[in-house]
């Protein structure tokens, strides 16, 4: 009988932590400069933040936290050629984050970036829109800066994170104005035809933010 019951235990499968959905790694929870490392896994970062929530999230030694804001905090620098986030169980739902700065990530069926390619999509910064995808099931992403500093912030598991506000809100009020104006006379509102003008330029820069 007990024979039996150690037998049933072995065929048990072993699963590692799944991200839970709605899960977004912030980097609020570290200092300037400190590597991320286990800190999403219930582990520390490499300056001893932590123990962080277990999320079952890693990075390897590449990804540090950084003071700049590009959203609505403290960001993450890659301070390397390119830095791995390695998955305890393969995730198949939406993922989606902010960056600044030029590069591409790529998604692998496997740890540590093994098994199938994914998929790649390039990140091209400006203009301020997040990354969001459906890449399949990943269980590792590999992020590599092209040029100058690449930097992340809200990897998000499960939802689409929203334009940064300021350039959300220039958006919204140049397409209401247009929509307002849509189909009137130019020569009627010729002064309001600028104003709109202004406003898409306006629009314009701040996306170059």
């Amino acid at each position: 009988m007990r024979l039996k019951v150690v037998a049933s235990l072995l065929l048990v499968p072993c699963f590692g932590t799944a991200v839970p959905i709605g899960t977004s790694l912030t980097f609020d929870g570290l200092k300037n400069g400190e590597q991320i490392l286990n800190y999403y896994s219930g582990g520390f970062g490499s300056l001893g933040s932590g123990p962080g929530p277990s999320y079952g999230v890693t990075f390897t030694d590449g990804l540090a936290a950084d003071s700049t804001v590009i959203a609505f905090g403290p960001s993450a620098a890659v301070t390397a050629s390119s830095v791995t986030m390695d998955l305890d169980s393969p995730f198949s739902q939406i993922v989606s984050f902010y960056f600044a700065g030029n590069g591409t990530v790529s998604f692998y069926s496997g740890p540590n970036a093994t098994g199938s390619l994914l998929h790649s999509y390039t990140l091209t910064y400006p203009p301020f829109f997040p990354f969001s995808g459906v890449p399949g099931a990943f269980e590792s992403a590999v992020f590599t800066p092209v040029g100058a500093t690449l930097r992340l912030d809200s990897i998000t598991f499960g939802a689409a994170v929203v334009p940064e506000p300021s350039v959300a809100m220039l958006v919204i009020m140049g397409i209401m104005l247009i929509a307002l104006l849509a189909g009137r006379s130019i020569t009627t509102y010729r002064g309001s035809t600028v104003f709109v003008a202004i406003i898409a330029n306006a629009v314009r820069l701040g996306m170059k933010k």
